[in-house]
């Protein structure tokens, strides 16, 4: 069962709820102001954090904020508990790091839902895919909006293996699986052999995978990730293949055509000239960099979003 800090001014609820919790297998601890409230957590280390947003003394913004660029808090799960519920107050509470939230007055059934999804998405964070060894999005997403409510200056490297579809219409499932496990090994040897340290990559699912990176370190990492994959992929291919640049393969369909060797579309975005507030804006910009970065004859090719505002 989770340890669970509830800091809510109204001591009554804060009492009930933290009786409910007990008696469900958890063990609860209540704190019934904003001041302290962090200190208290830091010697706690909760799993899940029940934060009113109306407190005395420091606000639960402003505990949430301090517990996301806390490196011993900032994987705790947040549940913001307002009385507002006014769309502003739930999106400025998400954007400081909170999981999830729940409005008053709710029935403790409720609560409870909440805090068993808290502790399901806790622990998928562990879970990688089968063939890359990797996160998954859900997780990336998590950590990526912990490191913005932080204000840590980061780039996110979206990459599309374009050409893997068709590559995987010409090869046997297990060659196909062979191929997957080569990209991600690539990507994570060049990782670890650069010395780019405070990364999180993600395996999105088939041929697309994300990475975050500190701001200073993505244009020599992506530098680096264009030249070796081109030199590395060539080994998935037979010598005529390479010769040719070329290699047939079956439409879904049934027709033959001549697919390009696999090379990379990468898109950048970063918050050098802006301020992105959640992970979800930032997908979104990445999502329009990456159809700007087509390879070009087979060569991998890079796409950076300089934009200083959101148009």
């Amino acid at each position: 069962m989770s340890k669970i800090l509830i800091v809510d001014d109204d001591v009554d609820l804060a009492e009930l709820v933290r009786t409910k919790l007990t008696k469900e297998g958890h063990q609860a601890f209540a704190i019934n102001t904003g001041d302290g409230a962090f200190e208290y957590a830091k010697q706690l280390k909760p799993d899940v954090i029940l934060l009113d947003i109306m407190l005395p003394g420091q606000t639960g913004y402003q505990i949430c904020r301090r517990i996301r660029k806390d490196p011993e808090l900032y994987r705790s799960a947040v549940l913001m508990l307002t009385a507002l519920g006014e769309e502003p107050e739930i999106v400025h509470g998400m954007e400081q790091g909170a999981d999830d939230y729940l409005v008053k007055p709710f029935k403790l059934e409720r609560l409870m839902d909440k805090i068993t999804s808290l502790n399901a998405l806790l622990a998928s964070l562990g879970h990688v895919n089968r063939i890359s060894n990797m996160m998954g999005t859900e997780a990336f997403q998590r950590e990526l909006n912990h490191q913005l409510a932080r204000d840590s200056a980061i780039a996110c490297v979206y990459l599309d293996v374009v050409g893997f579809e068709a590559f995987c219409r010409s090869r046997s499932a297990e060659l196909q699986e062979q191929a997957l496990k080569s990209i991600a090994g690539l990507l994570t040897a060049l990782i670890r052999s650069q010395g780019f340290y405070e990364t999180a990559v993600a395996h999105m699912g088939r041929q697309h995978f994300v990475i975050m990176l500190k701001l200073e370190d993505y244009e020599r990492f992506t530098g680096l990730l264009a030249q070796t994959f081109d030199e590395e992929v060539k080994q998935l291919y037979k010598p005529e293949e390479l010769e040719r640049g070329y290699i047939t393969a079956m439409t879904r369909d049934g027709k033959e055509v001549q697919a390009p060797i696999m090379a990379l579309a990468i898109g950048v975005a970063h918050n050098k000239f802006r301020v992105f507030k959640s992970a979800k804006k930032m997908f979104e910009v990445l999502a329009q960099v990456r159809q700007k970065a087509q390879p070009i004859d087979g060569t991998s090719t890079i796409f950076v979003d300089r934009r200083h505002t959101n148009r």
